[in-house]
């Protein structure tokens, strides 16, 4: 089955680049290439490796159009690194092959397909030494930023053993072979912020309190599959934002399509998408390991295993219902509900309020205003949009769709939303560059004042 999909989805890339490159934007281009990628993955397709791909190569446009201008103002420092350039840089043939490279680099089975797209992209520019010089740093720079992350921690193989106690994380009682991934993500490498405890969650209400009750009976009813009090449109919201079943890119290829249509209903220019782009990936990708800390710092358990062992928490406002089954994040197959499942890691907090909130908050502090109207559509509900006034309200929107799927307390959701917001905030109140030095510029910076050379910037073209 994965096999057809890996074809279909590869059919699907080659055919829509040959579309999309009609497109004068370079930045919209390659994220589409990108999330596309995100889909077609058949090895690491987890919101991790997602979220670090699409910071990488985000990072990568960004530091090419910098490092195309006079007076760029790059995220890494390649003081030594990139051997000088003289003259004219075509910046879209930089930021191109910038991006293929972090790309291919990630995804080597899907190496071909993006030569084709790097091909149609460099197709689009007028030859010439501009486009000649333009490759060469894209390619140094895509080249530097995969040096920079190797041995971030990403690829660490860490076996999660539950320990069967209440009130902690057990695999999906419908999927008992479900084994917990991401672990260690929460010790990943961050990009801007120091480390995956700078920000932390409040603690969770105990589980004989009121306030676990009040979550616990709410998600009882409005997540459930069956006999559930959840509207129509409430539904609609749990399917529209889940993107979690193999094949969809994980909701980070969500997240990216939003800011494409932001971007695109904005009218964004490509100098503009470069920086909203870089900012808004950067931010997810840290808000993500602080998540993933979160995770299994609480390791607490998801509704499914809470309301089928209720009779183990102690608190008399809850009641145990044995067959209880989540609506769920959808399966394979969108016209049934037997392979549907709850995510395999803790609950607290949801990654996906997490995601979010530094999303939209990175937008609101972009735009200069919360106050910006939008229209979004989901590969999860095809032919439906769902339309916002603000980007808090699609924050909140995309954080409470997990409530309805009973995946998630709606404690999960509001202090995920806050993590992701704080740590988009702290990226925008400080110099859009790399807080933590990577050991590959650390090395590189000390050859260069050995040897007293310097990369020099040169004066960008379109």
């Amino acid at each position: 089955m994965h096999g057809n999909l890996f074809r279909w989805l590869l059919f699907c890339a080659v055919v829509s680049s040959f579309c999309q490159f009609a497109r004068a934007d370079i930045v919209i281009d390659w994220n589409r290439i990108a999330a596309d990628v995100l889909a077609a993955d058949l090895v690491e397709q987890h919101p991790g490796q997602a979220s670090r791909t699409m910071a990488m190569t985000n990072l990568a446009i960004y530091d090419a159009f910098q490092l195309s201008a006079a007076a760029g103002k790059p995220f890494y420092d390649y003081t030594g690194e990139i051997a000088p350039v003289f003259g004219a840089v075509s910046r879209d043939a930089a930021a191109a092959q910038a991006a293929y490279t972090v790309l291919s680099s990630n995804y080597p089975a899907l190496e071909p397909t993006l030569a084709v797209d790097l091909a149609d992209s460099l197709d689009n520019i007028p030859d010439g030494p501009d486009k000649v010089a333009g490759t060469q740093l894209g390619a140094s720079i895509g080249s530097s930023i995969v040096a920079r992350r190797a041995g971030d921690g990403y690829d660490a193989d860490v076996q999660f053993v539950p320990s069967g106690d209440v009130g902690r994380w057990e695999p999906d009682l419908l999927n008992p072979d479900q084994e917990a991934w991401g672990p260690v993500w929460g010790d990943v490498r961050p990009f801007s912020i120091q480390s995956g405890d700078q920000f932390t969650a409040p603690p969770i209400p105990a589980l004989t309190s009121p306030e676990y009750a009040q979550a616990f009976n709410e998600v009882k009813d409005k997540g459930a599959l069956q006999n559930s009090s959840r509207t129509d449109e409430e539904t609609e919201i749990g399917l529209f934002w889940a993107y979690d079943r193999f094949g969809l890119g994980t909701p980070m290829r969500l997240f990216n399509q939003v800011l494409q249509a932001v971007a695109d209903q904005q009218g964004n220019t490509a100098d503009e998408n470069a920086e909203l782009f870089a900012r808004a990936t950067v931010a997810m990708v840290d808000a993500g390991i602080v998540s993933w800390t979160s995770k299994y710092d609480y390791d607490f358990w998801r509704p499914i295993s809470a309301i089928r062992r209720a009779d183990e928490d102690g608190n008399p406002l809850t009641e145990i219902d044995p067959d209880w089954v989540p609506l769920g994040s959808p399966g394979d197959d969108p016209n049934s509900s037997t392979d549907d499942f709850t995510p395999p890691f803790p609950t607290y907090v949801s990654g996906h309020a997490t995601f979010g909130g530094a999303l939209f908050s990175t937008l609101a502090d972009f735009y200069g205003t919360d106050d910006v109207a939008f229209t979004l559509t989901s590969e999860e509900l095809p032919g439906v949009e769902r339309s916002f006034t603000s980007f808090s309200q699609a924050m909140e929107e995309n954080g409470r769709s997990r409530v309805y799927l009973g995946v998630h307390f709606f404690f999960d959701d509001l202090e995920g939303q806050v993590l992701g917001s704080d740590v988009a905030e702290y990226i925008a109140n400080r110099p859009f560059v790399a807080r933590i030095p990577e050991p590959a510029s650390v090395a590189l910076s000390a050859l260069a004042s050995l040897f007293g050379f310097a990369a020099l910037r040169s004066r960008g073209s379109a």
